[in-house]
């Protein structure tokens, strides 16, 4: 399974305009932004979860699961999108080791209503 040491925000709608090899930019292609973990820090995905009432398309955050292989600590990360390459907003150590892969999905509380009461009907109707 691959990992990875960091993670890339990519804006389609901008150009980069300067060279930067430390950071991989070339002049000209789309702008990236890293967010890179600690040494010897991986994962091997993420998920955004968007701020209700949110204007931009990057109001929110990314939740991320991490391995750290040198101390055998996994952590859950929140980077606030719009701040990609600063600090998490929040590192929480998890009392176990999450394995590479492992990842879910979020979604507003109403939607996730809706979900729930669409799958309630459909198993009435399955019962008969």
């Amino acid at each position: 399974m691959a990992k990875y040491g960091g993670l890339a925000k990519l804006y389609f709608e901008e150009l980069n305009t300067e060279v930067s090899l430390g950071e991989k930019q070339v002049e000209g292609l789309v702008k990236v932004e890293y967010h890179i973990f600690e040494d010897n820090t991986f994962c091997t995905g993420a998920a955004f979860a968007p701020k209700e009432e949110g204007a931009d398309e990057d109001d929110g955050w990314l939740i991320t699961f991490v391995h750290n292989e040198y101390t055998n600590i996994s952590q859950a990360l929140i980077i606030e999108a719009k701040n990609f390459s600063g600090e998490p907003v929040a590192k929480i150590t998890l009392p176990f080791r999450v394995p590479y892969g492992f990842h879910g999905a979020f979604m507003p509380m109403s939607l996730q209503n809706e979900i729930t009461t669409i799958i309630s009907i459909i198993l009435a109707e399955c019962r008969g």
